[in-house]
């Protein structure tokens, strides 16, 4: 595999390939080039799926030879990768944002939610393409993104941990559990939400991190 990638702040497609990184002379160029593959690809996988998307669908869709694609990626599966990384490094950035040092922990898992659901509702197509395609990935990149995705989860437990230290929610909770059933909540958005929809995705999201937070807050400690 030929792309190696780093983070370039205040872009929310984050990284670009080593080969791109270490052409000064065609940077600009080359990461709008870039930033059109990725979108170009996402678009196509994501209507199409990633088995019947070629390399040649794509570099058409670009307007580029497919020699030249090939500049950028080694294969239909490194593009893959690569969307599905962007993806998630957007929401690390969310997750590396928290204050574990509030003393709110329940308003600052509030807040997080969130700019997750907003990021999550933004991202629909890319999260379908990780629920159809993700098994077209090999195990070690596999291994990447669910690295990488676990990091959401472990965000929201430790929230949650520390609520329940401070009193703001049940001792009785099974933190793991309880953490699994609000990512699910969130990821949810990305199956139903439409951007023509009746409400604006911030919207939605502030109801659906209230629902969920007030949830945790107002449970009954008599029921289990």
């Amino acid at each position: 595999m030929r792309a190696r990638s780093r983070t370039l702040p205040g872009n929310d497609a984050a990284h670009v390939p080593a080969a791109i990184e270490n052409a000064p002379r065609q940077s600009a160029k080359a990461r709008k080039r870039w930033a059109d593959i990725l979108r170009v690809t996402t678009e196509l996988f994501n209507r199409r799926g990633f088995f019947a998307t070629s390399m040649q669908d794509i570099s058409d869709a670009v307007g580029i030879r497919k020699a030249s694609l090939y500049y950028y990626v080694d294969s239909k599966e490194e593009l893959l990768f690569e969307i599905l990384k962007d993806l998630h490094l957007g929401g690390i950035a969310l997750a590396e944002s928290v204050n574990f040092s509030t003393t709110d922990p329940l308003g600052e898992l509030r807040a997080f939610l969130v700019q997750l659901c907003i990021y999550t509702g933004k991202h629909a197509d890319r999260l379908a393409i990780y629920s159809r395609d993700f098994d077209y990935l090999d195990q070690s990149q596999q291994n990447a993104i669910l690295a990488e995705r676990r990091i959401y989860y472990d965000t929201l437990v430790r929230l949650i941990e520390l609520a329940v230290r401070q009193g703001q929610v049940p001792a009785s909770f099974d933190i793991p559990t309880i953490g699994q059933v609000v990512m699910r909540g969130v990821v949810s958005i990305s199956q139903w939400y439409s951007p023509g929809g009746p409400l604006p995705i911030e919207q939605i999201a502030v109801q659906s991190a209230g629902i969920m937070v007030q949830g945790l807050a107002c449970y009954d400690r008599s029921a289990g």
